[in-house]
């Protein structure tokens, strides 16, 4: 894996500090969650996601995370503590009873879910920037952001095929050069997208993303020279599978798909 610089770390810290003082908690929990991703021993970032976060059990567990990282800072003991005392007493555990998942009663298991208690067999449970958690407590806590409905992606399609279109157009009048302008036409696609489904990201908007690319290149080379000088609609196939092996075009495809994946991450 690439190792993301200590810079684009922090600007994205900024970004979330920034985010949860403006009370957009979404962008700030997306933000911030990615920071922890990035570099776990990152304090100040475990103690910013428990502010953006309603739920007890997950404030409890950032700034347990928080403190002990950074045992002397005192803004995160003093939170912690606030947190422990609101915190309400769980069950005690039943003895030496042997453990089964919740979902697969059958199943024996070791796993407890860190944030309701429940027991999970592997099939159930899930990695989380905190621990492994249960589906069912990662569902509820799930950003928004990465809910994405269909109808979201039929806007995205459409909107950054739009722009992929022009660019698409433009292309094959620039040959070899055209690999400067794929991150431009990349990075105008996902801005578009961006525009047309804001507060969207993940990896259904990013597929969106990466279709529209290609769509509008084979638009551009395939549909639009029928349009314009007459051809029958069958030298669509003929021309699509001619942009499609051109080497330029390929190159432009995968740099475009990049940038516009990158920034819609």
């Amino acid at each position: 894996m690439t190792k993301v610089p200590e810079s684009e770390i922090q600007d994205l810290l900024g970004e979330g500090i920034a985010a949860a003082r403006a009370g957009d908690k979404e962008e700030a929990f997306r933000l911030l969650t990615r920071v922890t991703e990035l570099q776990e021993n990152n304090a100040e970032a475990w103690l910013w996601l428990s502010s953006v976060t309603d739920t007890l059990a997950d404030k409890l567990v950032y700034l347990e995370q928080a403190v002990e990282l950074a045992p002397d800072n005192a803004e995160a003991r003093a939170a912690l503590e606030r947190v422990r005392k609101k915190q309400p007493a769980r069950t005690p555990l039943e003895g030496e009873e042997t453990l089964h998942c919740t979902w697969h009663p059958e199943r024996e298991t070791l796993l407890r879910c860190n944030r309701c208690g429940r027991a999970m067999c592997t099939e159930c449970a899930v990695r989380h920037p905190v621990g492994l958690r249960c589906k069912e407590c990662v569902r509820q806590t799930r950003s928004p952001v990465y809910d994405v409905r269909p109808e979201s992606l039929a806007v995205a399609l459409a909107a950054g095929t739009g722009i992929s279109l022009l660019a698409g157009f433009i292309v094959p009048m620039f040959g070899f050069w055209s690999i400067f302008i794929a991150p431009v036409a990349g990075g105008f696609v996902a801005e578009a997208i961006e525009r047309s489904v804001p507060r969207q990201r993940g990896r259904p908007i990013q597929v969106v993303a990466g279709v529209s690319v290609v769509l509008g290149l084979l638009l551009a080379q395939g549909l639009l020279p029928i349009l314009l000088r007459g051809l029958p609609p069958a030298a669509f196939v003929i021309l699509a599978l001619g942009a499609l092996f051109n080497l330029f075009n390929l190159i432009y495809l995968a740099l475009a798909i990049i940038t516009a994946a990158r920034r819609l991450r």
